[in-house]
């Protein structure tokens, strides 16, 4: 077995004692066994376990500034002329429902079929009035998952009529179903151990480069592919061939910034945030969770996360039998779906709500669209196939998902709803196998789509959403080291320079000695001893 490369004071996370802090403790040892499902049992939740002092110090930035709680309001009934039933939907690998819109006051009118708009709505007591892009939303969901459906069964192109969809390139209605997810699912998380510790490896591994050729080229020259074998010289050596020789590393689809762990190569620093997921027991934590949301603060506080990178992680993670949480518990809207928004509503209109309430009003907008969904393909005599066999309705994820492309599809069909972005840049040309040369022998058709096994289970079923839904995102700092020091301002402690691990020099810090000497005592002391400094009395021992 190879030893496991832990350069730096970036992965040497564990505390000198083995401890580790945590929002949440797992009381009992997760099972290493591969295949019993039983592996997979809920674990109890206690308090916090407090910090040992150490080398590490925890500094806390809370984002506020778009993230308020929410204001009370009365309830107000919605009745059946205003809304559809709850929506009800299940098939053999699960079963979830949904409720109106979450615990908001929503309304809307009902209009004949085939209507241009329908009325305005209400969520959380904002009215919305549809634009032009709101029934296009429905159209597309619809249209772009019968292309996949055409797809599947064969059909030669063209596959849609659409002009816009024909020309340029779309993700699918449901993310599970893209390229990507398939090859997730099929290829990194059900092959291979089922240890959990593993599959979290592989899938927080895959989802540093989001590219399958990477994993792919990983994979032959280094696999199998395994925590327990995991040098990153030898991996930062085949990445450096590849990209030596021009070979493209990561997804082109979005940016993926990397943290600062001191390495010039993006590619080196990656790996460095995924062992210091992997060292701080990032598989436990998930199984321990009380709250997805409480998952999104949790991945969220490492260095070069963000909102987008942190709830895709979390969306590849819930194909794993690691995370099992009901589909509906937590949406986070990104650049893209942000915008989508705005053009089905009104930028005005949505900025109405997002002072009211934050970032908050988005994902109940997004519960509303998931609730009222099987409404307005009615109102709109479309046509919606759903997912597998027992056609399951798009969940909140899968929402906030297409969003993002009606947004990006909005740029030609209805130019006039401004964006950030105006222009499409790739477009689309169906792949096929067969001989090259003329479409004769060829086949069109995509492999048949399969759903995670872990979607089976029955924990995911129930809904869990946590009272207070505002997301606090706090920031894990670790001392990488002490630069410099000085008399604080007001004469009476000293200060330290601190560089922090993950972040680059921009960030560095003045910290107070006795705020550092009491999470890092050895650090400070080493600093001491290197610069000749006496001990303050009010200073705890290393």
């Amino acid at each position: 077995m190879a030893p496991v490369r832990r350069h730096r004071g970036a992965t040497r996370r564990a505390r000198e004692d083995g401890t580790a802090d945590a929002p949440f403790r797992v009381e009992s040892t997760p099972p290493a066994s591969d295949d019993d499902d039983d592996d997979y049992d809920d674990y109890s939740v206690s308090a916090p376990t407090p910090m040992v002092a150490s080398k590490f110090k925890t500094r806390t930035k809370t984002n506020t500034s778009r993230s308020r709680r929410r204001p009370s309001r009365p309830t107000v009934a919605v009745t059946a002329s205003q809304s559809p039933s709850p929506t009800v939907y299940s098939d053999s690998s699960l079963t979830v429902s949904t409720v109106a819109v979450a615990d908001c006051d929503t309304s809307y009118g009902a209009k004949a079929k085939g209507t241009t708009l329908p009325e305005p709505i209400i969520v959380c007591g904002v009215e919305l009035q549809p634009t032009v892009a709101f029934d296009t939303f429905w159209r597309f969901a619809a249209e772009r998952k019968a292309i996949d459906d055409r797809r599947r069964a064969g059909q030669s192109p063209p596959f849609t009529e659409d002009k816009i969809l024909r020309d340029y390139f779309f993700c699918n209605t449901y993310r599970v179903l893209d390229k990507l997810s398939q090859y997730l699912i099929k290829e990194v998380i059900e092959k291979g151990s089922q240890d959990p510790e593993e599959v979290v490896f592989r899938v927080l591994l895959f989802n540093s480069f989001t590219r399958i050729e990477t994993w792919e080229l990983l994979d032959r020259e280094l696999g199998p592919l395994t925590w327990a074998t995991y040098d990153r010289d030898a991996y930062m050596v085949v990445l450096a061939a590849a990209s030596e020789s021009g070979a493209k590393l990561y997804t082109g689809a979005f940016i993926k910034p990397a943290p600062h762990f001191g390495y010039a190569h993006n590619y080196a620093n990656h790996l460095c945030l995924l062992e210091a997921f992997m060292i701080n027991q990032l598989h436990a934590r998930l199984r321990a969770a009380p709250y997805l949301a409480n998952v999104y603060e949790y991945i969220i506080a490492f260095p070069s996360m963000g909102a987008f990178s942190t709830y895709q992680l979390i969306l590849s993670l819930s194909y794993t039998k690691v995370l099992n949480f009901h589909p509906g518990d937590l949406v986070v809207s990104g650049p893209g779906s942000e915008s989508g928004l705005n053009k089905l509503f009104g930028a005005r209109a949505m900025a109405r709500g997002r002072a009211q309430m934050g970032d908050e009003f988005e994902a109940e907008v997004i519960r509303y669209l998931a609730a009222s969904q099987a409404y307005h393909f009615q109102r709109l005599g479309l046509e919606f196939s759903g997912l597998g066999p027992k056609r399951l309705p798009m969940t909140v994820v899968d929402i906030e998902h297409t969003l993002c492309e009606v947004d990006k599809y909005c740029r030609v069909a209805h130019p006039q709803l401004k964006g950030k972005r105006t222009n499409l840049h790739r477009t689309f040309r169906p792949s096929s196998v067969g001989a090259e040369g003329a479409d004769a022998g060829r086949s069109w058709a995509l492999p048949k789509a399969v759903l995670p096994k872990a979607w089976a289970d029955p924990r995911r079923r129930t809904s869990r959403i946590r009272e207070d839904r505002t997301l606090h995102v706090e920031k894990r700092y670790e001392i990488e080291s002490l630069r410099d020091h000085r008399e604080a301002p007001n004469g009476q402690e000293r200060q330290f320079l601190v560089y922090w691990v993950g972040y680059p020099p921009s960030e560095a810090t003045w910290e107070f000695e006795s705020s550092l000497a009491h999470d890092a005592p050895l650090v400070v002391a080493q600093y001491r001893q290197a610069h000749g400094l006496p001990k303050r009395v009010d200073a705890p021992d290393a």
